[in-house]
This record gives C-alpha cells, sequence and structure tokens, in this order.
C-alpha cells in the first residue's frame, strides 16, 4: 500500500465514486482522514452525487481496524472511536445523494458507513451485512442506534444489533436494509445509475428535502454519542471484552 492513497475519487457520469482502496479497509486514522477530507471537498464543491465503493473485490469495509487499537490506553481508545463517530455523522448529513456499492462484506462499522448512505445496492450473493459488535463484549454505539432506528424498520435494527448475524443480501432486502441487488460485478454499475437518477432532481430541492428528512439528525446522533461514550469504553476495556478481541486479533494474524 505504500504510496497508495487511501481514498481515491474518479467521475462516473456525473456521479464521483468514492473508493475506499486502503487493503482490506479496515478502519484506522489514515483512512478516516482520507475520507474526512474528500467529502469535505465535495461538500464544498455543491455536493454532487456519490457513490461510496471499495476497491476491495470482496471487502466493503470490516470495520475499526482492532490490531491498531490492540494496546492502546483507554483516551487514545476513545479518540478513535468519537472520531469514527464524527465521521459517520458527516456521511449521514451529506447534503447530496449517497448510495452505497457493496460488492463484498460490510461488518461492524463498515456496515455502519453503509447504512449512514442514502441508499444500498448489495451483491446477490457472497456479501454479508450485518454488527458484530455484541459477539465481541460491545454494544453499537448509541448514535449509531439512534440513526438506524430514525432511517429503518425498527424490528430490522433490532434484528441487526441484538443477534449479530451477517445476513445475505436477498435477506438484507426481505428487511428493508438495503434497496436493490445485484451480481457482485454489476454492483458499482447498478449503484452509479441509483445515485446518478437522485442526482437527475433540482440539485437545491434534493438538499432541502433531504435536510428536511434527517433534520436534527446529527445533532442527535452528536448528543447520544457524548452522553454514552464512557459506558461503551467500559465494555470495550471489560476483562471478558479484551479476551474476545485478542482472540479476533489472533485469527486475523494467522
Amino acid at each position: 500500500m505504500s504510496g497508495q492513497r487511501p481514498v481515491t475519487v474518479t467521475l462516473h457520469d456525473h456521479v464521483r465514486v468514492v473508493t475506499l482502496a486502503h487493503g482490506a479497509n479496515a478502519i484506522d486514522e489514515a483512512l478516516m482522514g482520507a475520507l474526512e477530507d474528500e467529502l469535505e471537498r465535495l461538500a464544498a464543491a455543491g455536493a454532487p452525487a456519490i457513490v461510496l465503493a471499495s476497491a476491495h473485490a470482496g471487502v466493503f469495509c470490516p470495520g475499526l481496524d482492532l490490531k491498531k487499537l490492540d494496546g492502546r490506553p483507554r483516551a487514545e481508545v476513545g479518540a478513535v472511536i468519537a472520531r469514527y463517530l464524527a465521521l459517520l455523522r458527516r456521511v449521514a448529513i451529506y447534503p447530496g445523494p449517497v448510495v452505497a456499492a457493496l460488492a463484498g462484506h460490510a461488518i461492524g462499522g463498515g456496515c455502519l458507513l453503509a447504512m449512514a448512505c442514502d441508499r444500498r445496492v448489495m451483491a446477490r450473493a457472497r456479501a454479508r451485512l450485518g454488527l458484530s459488535e455484541i459477539n465481541l463484549g460491545i454494544p453499537v454505539p448509541a448514535g449509531a442506534v439512534a440513526m438506524l432506528l430514525a432511517l429503518f424498520p425498527t424490528r430490522s435494527v433490532e434484528q441487526l444489533v441484538l443477534e449479530g448475524d451477517g445476513l445475505g443480501g436477498e435477506r438484507a432486502l426481505e428487511l428493508g436494509l438495503v434497496e436493490r441487488l445485484a451480481d457482485a460485478g454489476a454492483v458499482l454499475d447498478d449503484a452509479c445509475r441509483l445515485a446518478a437518477h437522485l442526482g437527475s432532481r433540482p440539485a437545491a430541492a434534493f438538499v432541502a428535502a433531504k435536510a428536511f428528512l434527517r433534520h436534527g439528525l446529527g445533532e442527535l446522533m452528536a448528543e447520544r454519542d457524548a452522553a454514552e461514550l464512557e459506558r461503551f469504553l467500559d465494555r470495550w476495556f471489560d476483562p471478558d471484552t479484551q479476551d474476545r478481541i485478542d482472540a479476533m486479533i489472533g485469527q486475523m494474524r494467522r
């Protein structure tokens, strides 16, 4: 990955394809910083339609990079989590259309990143969507739960948050968590068509309509995150959770 940018932006017709290109796209400070910069730049340039995609054929994003958080003190872990949650809010309230192209797995924080978008196109097979936090002994962060409850059916959110199972494309579609399915090789093109469709509406009207739909969502997410971050970190640093995280890191390193 030496010299490679963690995030690239290319033009596909009138859609900006924002591609995560950071290995398997585990979320660390480098990836967050690059994505923050691009979202800020695009918002300042009129908030064109975006497709959030991955350069990795089988993985959209697996969530936070646990290996880079391993052994770090509570204050540093808290800062990384808080920065990730701020990034999630930034995606959720981006003024223009945002479509996630899920040709591969979107797990944990990667799932939340996809769910913060306006629409999702998912591979019909060989891709999983899910929140695995509870399997490690940690809750899905409070602001992210508030976002999910604002945007998706309550029972579907409960299944994501409480069961911790990855969902295939057909089941995710049934639960109302994704809008379209496609063959893996066609996901990006379908996502671009959907983003272009949304972006073909009068831009000022789209921005206003989305602001009305998501009024107060960013503030609510920030409020809930601030109120519950320490409780989240209590669970993160619980000895049982640390054992589970260590076991997962051990599996990654094999």
